[in-house]
């Protein structure tokens, strides 16, 4: 029985990828989402939904490293290669993200209108930084 797990794992192996790539593809558009939203919000001076939306993008944002294994960049991905060679780099993006959605939770927890369209641009920044270099 032991002999088959090794071909067990190397089978099932492409199907687990395929799932964490369909999760972190679902995860970017859940970001992708409420970063609308927030930018809607803003825009319209309506503060009170925006701590909310915050608390959801860092959560998103502390676990987005996680979608990435080593063995995930075949078949339907856009992202790069280059994330399994500079991983720490990553990793400090995705962090830095989740920090800038942490201080637009508490600017918009304090009605703090001016601190939010910062850390929203912050954000948008975040955004641009990766794709511009993780993704295909």
């Amino acid at each position: 029985m032991y002999k088959f797990l090794p071909l067990l794992l190397l089978l099932i192996s492409p199907l687990l990828a395929s799932d964490v790539i369909n999760q972190r593809q679902d995860s970017m558009q859940d970001f992708n989402k409420l970063m609308r939203a927030a930018n809607q919000s803003l825009k319209n001076g309506e503060i009170e939904s925006l701590a909310e939306i915050y608390g959801d993008i860092e959560s998103i944002m502390k676990t987005y490293p996680t979608l990435f294994p080593d063995d995930s960049f075949d078949g339907k991905t856009k992202a790069s290669n280059d994330i399994i060679d500079n991983r720490e780099a990553f990793n400090q993006i995705a962090n830095d993200t989740a920090e800038w959605a942490a201080l637009a939770k508490i600017a918009a927890e304090n009605n703090d209108l001016e601190a939010l369209q910062q850390h929203q641009q912050n954000l948008y920044g975040s955004c641009k930084s990766c794709h511009s270099r993780f993704k295909n």
